[in-house]
């Protein structure tokens, strides 16, 4: 019999294990749990484990997040991982446990689950394909005026500044992820991807996690079209921004390239502006949205 509830502290080093062999080779997935737990959102009821005959044989997580939609917050929670032992994979574990994460998630007034999932599967949960993609925005910056911006680590009395950033950034894209309220939301785990508050006279122009041996930034925000370009043209001279077509800056740095996932899966629990949303993207109406995963997926 498979027996579901909430993991414990003592059960770490199981979940850890679990999440090992399921994932193997990609062995970061134990430290994003452990990143997870760091939250300031992280819901131990959402972190469900799978025992048979007493073992830990599965793990599930549903991480609490706030996303746009229409203009509007909506809170709702993220699928991933789901893990299963090798061994009890096909044997019913994974469809437990991510039955009884859904009606907990329900019952705590979650309107939706998110995730990037396998195609051929998670559509047997009520999960729609296609609900959100990917974006980016490669731009040469050569002909940008050059403007020195001062950069530093960001600070617990930057949070204020940093949340108006991402709502004129990131406010327009649906399915936009808001890092969170804490400095740890903000600041890479990854030593490759450093995390930079741009400013010039102590005064925030914007902030960016940058990966400078790709030239790329894993999340781009700007106070305004100046300080994108400065901050684009400072990162390097051909780069790469997670761009939406809808974000603020994208008009003033060139053209986004979009693409939609079938992996990219929503089930409803309630209604909620995803239903209208959902609707005018399937009808060719709103450009479907994107988010940008939280610091502890960095790893990968």
């Amino acid at each position: 019999m498979i027996r579901i509830r909430p993991e414990t502290l003592k059960d770490y080093p199981a979940i850890a294990r679990v999440n090992a062999r399921a994932f193997n080779p990609h062995v970061s997935v134990p430290l994003i749990v452990d990143l997870h737990r760091h939250r300031s959102r992280f819901d131990p009821d959402l972190s469900l484990v799978a025992e048979v005959d007493g073992q830990i044989v599965g793990h599930v997580l549903f991480s609490p997040q706030t996303i746009r939609l229409l203009d509007q917050n909506v809170e709702v929670v993220n699928l991933s991982p789901l893990a299963v032992a090798p061994e009890y994979q096909r044997t019913g574990v994974g469809r437990t446990l991510v039955t009884e994460g859904h009606r907990i998630a329900k019952a705590k007034g979650y309107p939706l689950s998110f995730l990037i999932g396998i195609p051929a599967y998670y559509p047997r949960f009520g999960y729609q394909q296609r609900a959100f993609g990917a974006s980016s925005l490669k731009v040469s910056t050569q002909e940008f005026q050059e403007r020195p911006l001062e950069t530093r680590l960001p600070t617990e009395a930057d949070l204020p500044a940093l949340r108006d950033l991402w709502l004129r950034e990131e406010g327009g894209v649906d399915f936009a992820i808001y890092p969170g309220d804490a400095l740890l939301d903000w600041i890479s785990p990854n030593p490759a991807i450093k995390s930079l508050v741009y400013t010039v006279g102590g005064v925030i122009f914007g902030y960016a996690r940058v990966e400078a041996a790709k030239a790329k930034a894993h999340m781009f925000l700007a106070r305004d079209d100046m300080a994108a370009r400065a901050m684009a043209r400072q990162i390097g001279a051909e780069v790469e921004l997670p761009l939406h077509i809808n974000s603020a800056s994208a008009q003033a740095l060139g053209e986004s390239v979009y693409s939609l996932w079938d992996a990219a899966m929503v089930c409803t629990f309630a209604p909620s502006p995803f239903d209208e949303y959902f609707a005018q993207v399937q009808a060719g109406k709103r450009l479907a949205g994107r988010p940008l995963w939280g610091v502890e997926f960095e790893l990968e």
